[in-house]
């Protein structure tokens, strides 16, 4: 088959005014395929940096919400154990992520979308655990449990930022002097933390191994 396409080539005249004309609107349209080709893979790209960068936006906003709320919980750890500190422990929760409306998820790979989707049901399902944990932990102990959650969401909100706009080709994020310190600051709380609570653990076992031989005593004396 090739070698009739040759032969059939080869016989053609390239000079007619036929030829001519069909060989130059071939060559136009490889032409103008070419152009709307790389046009549209522009304007992909650049609708993909902007939905990036608006995805960013967000995680990085959120996280500033995180580390406002940990200060709050603070606070509210802070009052005396009386009423007054249940009723500042009740405005002290895990804060709700949403992402944008409106945003162009079309553009990005399925890959990259399921990524995103899941870090709102990660938030989810943290507000969920501190709404039970409400219900039956004192307010001091919510309001460490709302402190550490806060902090993690808002350092998987930076984490996936930070990749974000890396694989979109957005521009790398510009904390301000307020924020400067943000991802050093929620890392250290973290990692003092669960340092923390290792200790308690610890502690607890330990309380709890000594109470079993306490009671093993007791019966011993008892069966005396």
């Amino acid at each position: 088959m090739r070698q009739e396409w040759l032969e059939f080539l080869q016989r053609v005249d390239w000079n007619t005014p036929v030829t001519l004309a069909l060989t130059s609107a071939a060559v136009g349209s490889v032409i103008t395929l070419t152009w709307i080709s790389a046009r549209d893979a522009r304007e992909r790209k650049r609708q993909q940096r902007d939905t990036g960068l608006e995805l960013a936006l967000s995680l990085e906003s959120y996280a500033r919400t995180c580390r406002t709320m940990m200060h709050k919980a603070a606070w509210a750890a802070s009052e005396p154990a009386d009423p007054m500190s249940r009723e500042a422990s009740k405005g002290v929760s895990i804060p709700v992520f949403a992402y944008p409306d409106r945003l162009q998820w079309h553009v990005l790979s399925r890959k990259v979308i399921s990524e995103l989707r899941e870090y709102p049901a990660t938030v989810y399902a943290a507000r969920e655990y501190v709404e039970a944990f409400r219900e039956f932990g004192e307010p001091i102990d919510l309001c460490g449990q709302v402190e550490y959650e806060c902090a993690k969401a808002a350092m998987a909100a930076l984490a996936l930022a930070r990749t974000t706009r890396r694989r979109h080709g957005a521009a790398r994020w510009k904390p301000g002097a307020k924020d400067s310190a943000l991802e050093r600051e929620l890392s250290d709380f973290i990692a003092n933390a669960e340092e923390k609570r290792k200790a308690s653990l610890e502690r607890r076992m330990e309380s709890t191994v000594d109470r079993r031989v306490d009671l093993q005593r007791f019966k011993q004396v008892l069966s005396a």
